[in-house]
């Protein structure tokens, strides 16, 4: 079990990847679609499991930002 969680978006291939705890997950063509289901994972690992999740997106410059935090 993980004491905390970090989803994070990152460009790949003219869309966006999913990467769950380091490890790539799901492709999304849009960044939107990507966040969504992000933020449906981060708030069931919050919300259901305890498991404090934060959301990490590249940015325009390849840096990775912290964009959201579940509890």
């Amino acid at each position: 079990m993980h004491s905390s969680s970090t989803l994070q978006l990152v460009g790949s291939h003219g869309g966006w990847r999913l990467i769950d705890n380091g490890k790539p997950s799901f492709w999304f063509l849009e960044r939107e679609q990507a966040m969504a289901i992000a933020r449906v994972i981060a708030d069931s690992r919050a919300g259901l499991r305890y498991i404090p999740t934060r959301i990490e997106a590249e940015n325009e410059a390849g840096e990775l930002e912290l964009v959201a935090s579940f509890p």
